[in-house]
């Protein structure tokens, strides 16, 4: 082992032959659940009926709609709790173990902060021009998953052994199997050495952990961040029957990911490897560009319909990404980590169009609806400049990926809000179809509530929303182990103070 010690300073990492990025993060940037206003929240189909800051991230001719100025702000908060469920058994001394934890993680954020501008035009057919600027929030990536279960037919090193082989001990990648190398987990199927070097370099490799020997995974994953949106957004009103706006949205995104996994080893193992682990460092931060554009028709007093067109965001994400590994055997430890590697790529989500209606009745109830199409399939992984030794693009396997596993989702939003001056009490059901094929399983369900108290010049409303889902976790390569189910149950508070003059 101290000859591997010495040969340490030799590795040679290649940033781009070792890239994390794959199809999960196009899909996770290209999802949202926008929070913005509580009122929106607790409706969640807003396509139609305008007059709220969120609108502008969703259908910016619902800016058209204000009559007045008006400066809103939404703290919100964020309470998510994941439930993992092991689904397999194991009999061990007549005992049949099977594993369900919980995990929660708590959070504070600004859900929305905006600005208005109304500026009417009197005698006139276009009625005004307005225009807004403010931040919404799009998603929230908090979440912590643990799973702690037994395992007798696979262990992470055979997915660290399966990186390596066939690999001479230079050709190793930084990022997996030389640190796997380097720290014993796996080794040379002939480790002879003479004067120093090993005899038989050449890329025939062994692991240290028995398949099918007895032992216990923890796997922790932590995940932190969020997606904003700062919006610019003009709009107009033609006799009060026709709204058109535009909107054009800057996107931030901040994404941070911890893992760590252990196995302990509880039956025999090759050259006294007691336990090991290994640790990923992911954080990723990004900035991007899109246009939203919108209309709405009031068909009469009582009814509108309207539609929304979402451009594609291109994003710029940067990542730092970093493993370790360490070995713990009977005499000795090792520990060993990889170099930073700083990556730069570009995300093209995809386009989303937005269908909505709303009615009133009795000039007091509100029913929404709204319908939206957002094709996953479409998202698109891109590096400028670069292509890989063949002459192929870098992310072109990711991308064959991403057309083969994702489709097109149709995501149902309903509202209700009934107005008792000057109280109002409002409900909504989304319903998010899931991006995977052959899936025909909402992705996530939300149930949101919320009240609010308007005074003309200020209002205040608070908003609750419950979503539920379910998702399959993957804590190393399929080919060696099934997905671990989970089940997630997020709430969300949030309170919205707005001002008009």
């Amino acid at each position: 082992m101290n000859l591997k010690i010495i040969f340490v300073s030799l590795l040679i990492v290649s940033a781009l032959s070792s890239q994390a990025q794959n199809e999960n993060d196009a899909l996770r940037y290209s999802q949202q659940n926008m929070f913005g206003t509580a009122r929106t929240s607790a409706m969640g189909a807003f396509g139609t009926l305008g007059g709220d800051f969120s609108c502008l991230s969703y259908n910016p001719a619902g800016i058209g709609m204000y009559q007045f100025t008006e400066i809103t702000f939404t703290p919100s908060f964020v309470l998510n709790n994941t439930t993992s469920y092991n689904n397999k058994t194991i009999l061990l001394d007549d005992i049949v173990y099977t594993e369900q934890y919980d995990e929660d993680i708590s959070d504070g954020n600004i859900g929305n902060i905006g600005f208005v501008f109304s500026n009417p035009k009197y005698n006139n057919e276009w009625k005004r021009i307005n225009f807004g600027i403010g931040l919404n929030q799009l998603a929230n990536y908090n979440k912590n998953i643990y799973i702690n279960t037994l395992n007798n037919t696979s262990s992470l090193a055979d997915n660290l052994l399966s990186v390596a082989q066939g690999k001479e001990i230079n050709e190793l990648d930084g990022f997996f199997g030389s640190p796997a190398f380097w720290t014993d987990i796996i080794d040379l199927e002939n480790n002879d050495t003479l004067d120093g070097q090993y005899l038989y370099d050449n890329g025939n490799y062994i692991s240290h952990v028995f398949s099918e020997g007895l032992k216990r995974q923890t796997h922790q994953l932590n995940s932190n961040g969020n997606m904003h949106e700062f919006v610019l957004s003009a709009g107009t009103s033609y006799d009060e029957k026709i709204y058109l706006g535009a909107t054009v949205g800057i996107v931030g995104v901040e994404y941070s990911e911890i893992i760590k996994h252990r196995e302990d080893i509880l039956s025999d193992t090759i050259n006294n490897l007691g336990s090991f682990e290994y640790m990923q460092n992911l954080y990723a931060s990004g900035e991007g560009i899109n246009l939203k554009v919108g209309g709405i028709y009031r068909v009469n007093e009582n009814i509108k319909i309207g539609g929304a067109l979402h451009s594609p965001t291109i994003l710029t994400i940067q990542e730092e990404f970093r493993t370790s590994t360490l070995a713990n055997f009977t005499d000795t430890s090792y520990r060993e980590s990889s170099l930073f590697n700083f990556f730069e790529y570009e995300l093209t989500t995809p386009w989303k169009a937005i269908a909505s209606f709303s009615a009133t009745i009795n000039k007091n109830i509100i029913i929404s609806g709204d319908y939206e199409l957002i094709d996953y399939s479409t998202s698109n992984l891109n590096v400028r400049n670069y292509r890989n030794a063949d002459g192929t693009e870098i992310f072109t396997e990711e991308n064959n990926t991403i057309n083969n596993i994702y489709q097109k989702a149709e995501n149902i939003r309903l509202g209700f809000e009934m107005k008792m001056e000057p109280f109002s009490l409002r409900a909504g059901y989304t319903r998010n179809s899931s991006p995977l094929k052959d899936n025909d399983e909402p992705s996530t369900e939300n149930f949101s509530f919320g009240t609010g108290i308007n005074y003309g010049s200020y209002y205040f409303d608070l908003a609750y929303i419950l979503t539920q889902g379910n998702d399959k976790y993957q804590m190393y390569n399929e080919e060696f182990i099934n997905a671990t189910d989970l089940a997630y149950t997020n709430h969300n508070l949030l309170i919205t103070l707005g001002f008009r003059y």
